[in-house]
């Protein structure tokens, strides 16, 4: 009712500025003024039972209309895409930092900023007198080591060692016989013949009489039979001795030992001489000269090393992006960074909320602002395992490869943009929506379809759904009606 007065008075006021109702006034002035007035009230009341019967009207018209409909829609054909959209950065596939692992003046540089390099390209050189020095000396230390005089002492050493070890085998096996009693009766008997020559050759000494110094050759050969007689005994008393009594465990190791150790040594002495020749010598093989000769090698092997690292070789092939070097100064970390810009690739930033929906693998769409109207297709190649900070936010970072390289894009590397990630999509597929669904406890979804006028339950199955809009699989066709709602009852 309270609509009424506001149109009630714009009428009056519209009656008051139109000709006629100054005819009509100069008519009723001459009435008496209570007579005016009833006529008056008479009117407005007309006026305003008429307009409340028209609303009222109104009101009941759309509260049947209301209470007879069912909120309905159609099934259609059309196409479905999920995706979580976010920011990110055009980055180069891949970017190596560039540095001499030396240190030195700088005496070549055969790039500039810009340049296209390949892998493996001389890119610059540092002053290597003092390492190539090095190299020369440290060659000719080893070719010392493997020259014939080296060779030929190393034949010697083996010679003597193998002498050395079979003197240590018979005594060894001299202790192991001591009970055999035919030995030690024969070298008793050689005994007894080496003390009765030495008895007589000391007696025809001592019968000539030689003084302080031999005279003449009678006595030379005296003094010779004397000497030979005198060696001849003690060794007939050194086996006599060894094979009369029994030996002491502490002989039988030591001479045990003494074999061990000449095996050992000969050992050594075969395989420095095998290594020194060019031949292969076991991994776990030792001896004094053996270490020596590897380590004469490794300095060859860490001298060269350290020629090459003065020149500095490409890592990857790309673009030189960044230049810190001039001819002449002293080569101190990052010489320069090389991009991979073959191919274009995106560092993206997505709410946490979308986690679910980045996976590797995933198509995506990118697009610039440089660019108005263009996109760019690709795919996920990485996510983060775990969300990073930005700004204080938890984000979910991950990086995708674009179809295209960095050159056909036309835009430099950092320039950002706008990524759409797209966890699924379907198309020519029949979407109803997402109100249309009712889902049962164990899962799975029906739908009310309109069947003559009345709504008839169906199990369907869904596909992709967002937050408007499902895809059916089954049980609902294009065209089909679908409640999406309740009946109204207001």
């Amino acid at each position: 009712m309270s609509s009424i007065f506001p149109r009630l008075s714009e009428l009056i006021k519209n009656i008051r500025n139109s000709e006629k109702p100054r005819r009509l006034t100069a008519f009723f002035v001459g009435w008496p003024k209570w007579v005016r007035w009833t006529a008056l009230a008479v009117l407005v009341v007309g006026i305003g039972a008429g307009s409340f019967a028209v609303v009222k009207a109104n009101q009941v018209k759309t509260a049947a209309t209301q209470t007879a409909t069912l909120q309905t829609a159609t099934a259609r054909k059309g196409s479905l895409v999920l995706e979580a959209s976010g920011t990110g950065y055009l980055v180069a596939a891949s970017e190596a930092s560039v540095s001499f692992d030396t240190t030195g003046k700088i005496t070549n540089l055969y790039v500039k900023l810009g340049d296209q390099v390949d892998k493996g390209e001389l890119l610059a050189e540092l002053d290597a007198s003092s390492q190539q020095t090095a190299l020369e000396n440290a060659k000719a230390a080893l070719q010392q080591m493997t020259s014939a005089e080296a060779v030929a002492t190393a034949q010697q050493t083996i010679a003597a060692d193998e002498l050395t070890v079979y003197n240590a085998q018979v005594t060894l096996n001299s202790l192991k016989n001591w009970q055999n009693a035919a030995l030690a009766q024969e070298y008793y008997a050689k005994l007894v013949m080496a003390k009765d020559q030495l008895d007589k050759a000391q007696s025809a000494y001592d019968g000539a009489n030689v003084g302080e110094y031999i005279n003449n050759t009678r006595e030379a050969q005296l003094y010779q039979n004397l000497y030979t007689a005198q060696q001849a005994y003690k060794t007939a008393s050194f086996y006599y001795s060894l094979y009369s009594q029994k030996p002491t465990q502490r002989q039988y190791d030591a001479a045990q030992a003494a074999l061990d150790l000449a095996n050992a040594d000969l050992e050594n002495a075969k395989n420095y001489l095998t290594a020194i020749t060019g031949g292969t010598v076991a991994e776990d093989a030792s001896g004094s000269a053996l270490e020596q000769f590897r380590q004469a090698k490794l300095a060859v092997q860490t001298a060269q090393e350290n020629l090459d690292a003065t020149k500095l070789y490409a890592p990857i092939s790309g673009t030189v992006m960044t230049l810190n070097a001039t001819l002449g100064q002293a080569a101190s970390g990052t010489i320069m960074t090389i991009d991979d810009l073959s191919t274009a690739n995106i560092q993206f930033y997505m709410d946490s909320s979308d986690w679910t929906n980045v996976k590797v693998g995933y198509e995506v769409s990118v697009t610039f602002d440089a660019l108005n109207g263009k996109t760019f297709s690709g795919t996920v190649t990485q996510v983060m395992p775990g969300l990073v900070s930005v700004q204080g936010s938890s984000m979910v970072e991950g990086f995708a490869e674009l179809q295209n390289s960095v050159s056909e894009i036309g835009l430099p590397v950092g320039v950002e943009a706008a990524i759409d990630v797209i966890s699924g999509q379907a198309s020519d597929a029949v979407l109803v929506p997402v109100e249309a669904l009712h889902q049962l406890s164990d899962g799975s979804y029906t739908v009310f379809v309109m069947v003559d006028g009345k709504p008839t339950l169906r199990t369907v199955e869904v596909g992709l759904k967002d937050d408007t809009f499902a895809v059916i699989k089954s049980g609902v066709n294009a065209g089909d009606v679908v409640t999406t709602g309740i009946v109204e009852t207001k």
